[in-house]
């Protein structure tokens, strides 16, 4: 049975086979948060009866839009609502921060599964692993160094990036790093991985990794992430609303993704 850990030392053995390590090698992770859900009442969750499942969340403002149901092939899983006609944090979908003990180096995974007829419109957000919890995005840049975030994006049609808020961005947004030409397909199930290693303190050696089902889709090397002794490693943030801010990015009719088997570890 999959479980929830937060803050324990649990040593599992696995086998790569997905680029993350040669093919048949054995290795080591650790793993810090592991969710599938099936502790869950099914149901439509306001906030607080949600973050009384979790010893680790910061906050959630779910706004009516978040539950968790049965799935045929995954058991119970996380249901998102991203109304027609609406864009936004606050109007589609839901976000929540779960904290994290401060690293340098964390892998995140979880499934998504864009139910049919998902409106993907010009785009909208997909979780992601951040230091600060939810304080870098909407425009707002650590232009000291002092935290990022890095979360992930869909795009029209299914394409995807991910969606890096640092120190040296370049956009007024965040910067944007496209999947290529792999695409989201609405229902089917999609896992996405992320590697996140921070630089030294007073270096540019950073980099962040991206998988979709398996295929490495995003390389990035010798980024500066923080600037000193800061900028650690410290949060997940399940953040999904479409938008952008304008009406060009609402969905045209109303749509639903679901979310499962989350896992965080230190490789």
């Amino acid at each position: 049975m999959k479980h929830f850990l937060l803050g324990l030392v649990v040593v599992c053995f696995n086998v790569a086979f997905d680029g993350y390590a040669g093919a048949g090698e054995t290795r080591l992770s650790t793993v810090v948060l592991q969710e599938d859900f099936e502790r869950f009442k099914p149901g439509i969750y306001p906030d607080m009866p949600f973050a009384e499942y979790w010893d680790n969340m910061a906050w959630a403002h779910l706004y009516g839009k978040l539950s968790v149901v049965e799935d045929e092939a995954q058991g119970k899983v996380l249901r998102i609502f991203y109304p027609e006609g609406f864009v936004g944090s606050e109007l589609t979908g839901s976000q929540f921060v779960l904290k994290l003990p401060p690293a340098e180096e964390y892998e995140l995974s979880y499934k998504v599964r864009f139910e049919e007829g998902f409106d993907f419109r010009l785009g909208g957000k997909l979780p992601g692993l951040t230091s600060g919890g939810e304080k870098f995005t909407g425009g707002q840049h650590p232009t000291k160094g002092e935290g990022w975030s890095a979360r992930f994006m869909w795009r029209e049609g299914g394409s995807a990036e991910l969606y890096l808020y640092y120190v040296d961005n370049k956009q007024e947004w965040g910067d944007q790093f496209s999947f290529g030409n792999v695409k989201l397909v609405p229902g089917k199930w999609h896992e996405i991985r992320q590697r996140i290693r921070l630089n030294s303190p007073d270096g540019s050696n950073g980099s962040i990794q991206a998988w979709l089902d398996g295929k490495k889709v995003v390389d990035l090397k010798d980024l500066r992430l923080r600037i000193g002794e800061q900028g650690y490693i410290d949060s997940f943030y399940f953040s999904t609303f479409h938008g952008g801010q304008t009406p060009e990015w609402a969905p045209a009719n109303h749509s639903y993704a679901r979310f499962d088997d989350i896992r965080i570890y230190v490789p």
